[in-house]
């Protein structure tokens, strides 16, 4: 139900909200509702649930946090295109003044992403321009690879045998220069490096940059040093294999990295000055000694060089930032039911029974019929009779302490083959300390569709008081309480 919803209703409010989202808060929020019930809907949370365990719930930001991404993505969407009309578009003085002095005074689109920007300190971080290309439909250059690896496999080729076919590759192509080119990513470096039979160039980018935009990048840095040198026949080197798929299927008309249509100029630009110069794919991490030098010196190239983003890159880092703002958000919900038993914002793995799933979407985030019915009927809280105090499910949980099993199970079956077992730790809070494993019983009897419950004794009970309970998850029995869900 969330990738319908995702598809026929929260895409039309992402349409055009860089817009829309200049109007005041009091307006926006009129949007919030329409969100938020689809969220309910598509979860089968109880209606009291809280707002903000919806959204980890579902895995599904709030609206005004969708909208800077967007407003972010489609700022510098304008800042990649030359052509565009707000390319060089620059907030007025006056205006400024305008608004710090009348607060009441709605913020137009670039004022808006300023404060986004400097709310993520990326006031400094440029995105690389989308270049023009002035190739004619039959003039686009065909890049051709070497590929002397092809028919091996890695994962069962010794390292050996790639090394000694490396060297039957160099004694044929002996008269090119060879050139290795890496790129290196890690959690918070990205480099590439640049071997030549001399010496060696590495350069430290900017970390939201991805492995493949240092990959181009060793191979836009090795055709720039090519270009001044005197010998005409050069052999490049790489491991990256997309990099080299991209250059041979580029097409005028398609989408395609920034930095992949600058080496098509420079190599038919080096061609015309008839420099031959050929591409080459080779296994990393086998023991060719070009290869591993490069993939050494990017490891630790610490120069930092002047170097835009790519849009596609930064829509990632970005999208990773806002997700990392959500994070904090969140961190500071400690007295959220749901945030002890999911600390950390992702997808969570849905079931492929509806009401299974509903039903522990109730327990994770604590609210169900059974402790939160009396808010919409304007009942009195359910008491505990032993120590008094409002009846939760995290209260409940504590209840099942005392049962001396090692495992428990949640039993749901629509038929012998279609079969899901929930496992939860004994002796933890249920649920607060429930854990999911899907799977299935060898000797598992079929029940009917629709049918759930737990029988704490760790046996599929068949009596006939759990099948009437039809919205049960205990077995009413003398170890066990009845939770209408």
């Amino acid at each position: 139900m969330l990738k319908i919803y995702r598809a026929t209703v929260l895409s039309k409010l992402d349409c055009g909200c860089t817009i829309y989202g200049s109007a005041r808060k009091s307006v926006l929020q009129k949007l919030d509702p329409v969100h938020h019930m689809a969220l309910r809907l598509s979860s089968g949370a109880f209606r009291t649930s809280p707002i903000k365990s919806l959204y980890v719930e579902c895995y599904e930001p709030a609206l005004e946090l969708k909208r800077q991404m967007l407003s972010l993505h489609y700022y510098f969407k304008i800042q990649s295109n030359s052509n565009h009309p707000f390319y060089d578009f620059k907030l007025r003085p006056f205006l400024l003044r305008l608004q710090n002095a009348r607060k009441s005074f709605i913020p137009v689109f670039f004022t808006r992403v300023q404060d986004i920007l400097y709310d993520l300190n990326l006031l400094y971080l440029h995105v690389t321009p989308e270049p023009k290309s002035n190739f004619l439909p039959w003039g686009i250059p065909v890049v051709q690879f070497l590929n002397p690896f092809q028919t091996f496999i890695k994962s069962v080729t010794a390292d050996i045998i790639y090394q000694h076919i490396f060297i039957e590759h160099r004694q044929e192509y002996n008269d090119f220069i060879a050139i290795y080119t890496e790129g290196s990513k890690s959690a918070d470096h990205v480099s590439f490096a640049v071997v030549f039979p001399n010496t060696t160039l590495s350069f430290q980018l900017h970390s939201s940059c991805s492995v493949f935009t240092a990959e181009i990048a060793a191979v836009l840095l090795a055709l720039e040093q090519i270009s001044d040198f005197l010998e005409r026949k050069f052999i490049i080197y790489t491991d990256s294999l997309s990099v080299l798929e991209s250059l041979k299927s580029f097409y005028i008309h398609s989408h395609h990295h920034p930095l992949i249509l600058n080496v098509l100029h420079l190599l038919n630009k080096l061609a015309s000055r008839d420099f031959n110069i050929l591409l080459c794919w080779v296994p990393s991490h086998v023991g060719i000694v070009g290869n591993e030098e490069a993939d050494k010196a990017a490891k630790l190239a610490s120069t930092q060089i002047d170097f835009t983003v790519p849009l596609t890159d930064f829509k990632k880092y970005t999208k990773v930032l806002f997700y990392s703002k959500w994070q904090r958000q969140w961190d500071t919900e400690t007295d959220n039911k749901l945030h002890s038993v999911k600390p950390h914002v992702q997808p969570w793995p849905s079931l492929m029974n509806r009401k299974a799933d509903t039903l522990l979407t109730r327990l994770r985030v604590g609210h169900t019929r059974y402790t939160h019915r009396h808010l919409l009927f304007g009942e009195q809280a359910p008491m505990c009779s032993q120590c008094n105090c409002i009846q939760t499910m995290f209260h409940k949980g504590k209840e099942m302490r005392n049962i001396s099993l090692n495992t428990s199970y949640i039993c749901c079956f629509k038929n012998v083959r279609d079969k899901l077992q929930i496992a939860c730790l004994a002796r933890q809070i249920f649920p607060h300390q429930v854990k999911f494993l899907l799977g299935s019983f060898d000797d598992a009897t079929a029940i009917p569709y629709g049918y759930l419950f737990m029988d704490l004794r760790g046996k599929r009970s068949r009596s006939p008081e759990a099948l009437r309970l039809s919205s049960c998850i205990f077995q009413e029995d003398k170890n066990a309480v009845y939770l209408p869900l």
